[in-house]
């Protein structure tokens, strides 16, 4: 991800060179390892119903921010491993003036890795700085839904939001080619893409007068089902509950399924009535509204990856000091590495919990993969005759795809 780390980092070592920052802090954060954690009980992908939370992001001194993959990120990862990849080349030191920032989300963060992951960043960032900058945490839509904090980060009423960029599609379209399914089987290409397109999504976010802090996946959507799901047969005529999203509709659609928006609140009752035969969401959601109750099955399609974004409003960033904004980047980027190393522990207990509880739990078998590499491409065209997103962008952002999971 190429942001401003080479600048910042430069100037504020001349300032050190001159005037030294002590950082000492006696308080810590509650940094229990990942594999401790707990679901949310909110959805935690975007989609257009506001209802659905989002759960869910490197540097040299002196140099650009470190690259996150020089360490490989697994569940064996302890919590001071992932604090120590968290920080990994930052600049611990910076001498900046006091300033105030508010973070908000919609989405319930209590026990989970993005939790974890905040409380550790507003602590580190505190000590970098001296207790200058201060970071203040609004989770579980204090301030509103994700439609209304990204109005509110436009409006300068709320500095920072993080949430998912499917519910900010409305604002910029061309966030919609992150909805296409059936690309990715591996959240590492995923983010190999996010990365080498960053400065791209970046500008539309610009256009908006807002700035793209971080923008990365963590992992995937996947299927549970009322029965065993193993062969395209098996997807003929499945009742799968869907967001109010009309690209996942046309891809499940395009499986064979009867997919049907549903509100996620109503979702375990119409799963335990029968209403429903499927459903697809990240680990967190399945556990955290205990939709293993009534679905035995689980498999892991990896369909269409869990992406987040901290999006902050761009005049109050270009309003702050070099150092400033070094200390604002660095505290992002320490959000994103924290909630991605500490992701896999974290699934790998969620999954742990639907198999205790009696789920058979699969990995999808190569038909089912085929066939969702093949629903994409009526979702591509739909997404291009709709006039709404830009076609190079889609051409552009399928062929990384396909080129990194190719790799």
């Amino acid at each position: 991800m190429k942001k401003k780390f080479v600048v910042y980092a430069l100037c504020a070592a001349m300032v050190l060179s001159m005037v030294g920052c002590s950082s000492s802090s006696d308080s810590s954060s509650d940094t229990t390892a990942a594999a401790d954690t707990t679901a949310a009980a909110e959805e935690t992908t975007g989609a257009t119903d506001d209802t659905e939370a989002t759960d869910e992001t490197t540097g040299e001194e002196g140099t650009e921010a470190a690259d996150s993959s020089t360490t490989e990120l697994s569940s064996d990862m302890t919590t001071e491993e992932i604090l120590a990849y968290a920080e990994e080349g930052m600049q611990t030191t910076i001498e900046c003036d006091p300033i105030e920032i508010s973070l908000a989300c919609s989405g319930t963060v209590e026990g989970t890795a993005m939790g974890y992951a905040v409380d550790a960043a507003i602590e580190a960032v505190s000590e970098w700085t001296n207790g200058n900058f201060v970071v203040t945490f609004y989770p579980g839509g204090e301030l509103g839904s994700d439609t209304e904090l990204i109005e509110s980060v436009q409006l300068g009423t709320v500095d920072i939001f993080t949430g998912s960029p499917s519910s900010q599609g409305t604002l910029i379209p061309n966030l919609n080619v992150l909805d296409i399914g059936g690309l990715y089987t591996d959240v590492d290409d995923c983010n190999e893409v996010l990365d080498e397109m960053y400065d791209t999504f970046a500008s539309y976010y610009e256009e908006k007068g807002l700035y793209l802090g971080a923008l990365f996946a963590t992992s995937f959507r996947i299927l549970t089902s009322s029965k065993p799901i193993e062969t395209a047969e098996d997807l003929q005529g499945l009742n799968i509950r869907v967001q109010d999203n009309t690209y996942h509709m046309t891809f499940w659609s395009e499986l064979g399924c009867n997919a049907t928006p549903l509100a996620f609140g109503e979702l375990y009752i119409a799963l335990q009535q029968g209403m429903m035969d499927a459903q697809e969401n990240p680990w967190a959601s399945i556990v955290g509204a205990k939709l293993y109750e009534v679905q035995p099955y689980i498999i892991k399609t990896n369909h269409i990856p869990f992406v987040s974004t901290y999006v902050m409003n761009g005049s109050k960033y270009e309003s702050m000091s070099d150092e400033q904004k070094l200390a604002c980047d660095q505290f992002i980027e320490y959000c994103k590495r924290y909630t991605m190393a500490a992701t896999p522990a974290d699934e790998e207990s969620l999954q742990q919990t639907c198999e205790d509880y009696g789920c058979t739990v699969t990995d999808a078998t190569d038909e089912i993969l085929a066939l969702l590499a093949d629903a994409a491409e009526p979702v591509i065209e739909e997404m291009k005759a709709s006039g709404d997103v830009d076609t190079d962008l889609i051409d552009t952002y399928v062929a990384n795809a396909e080129a990194a999971s190719a790799d």
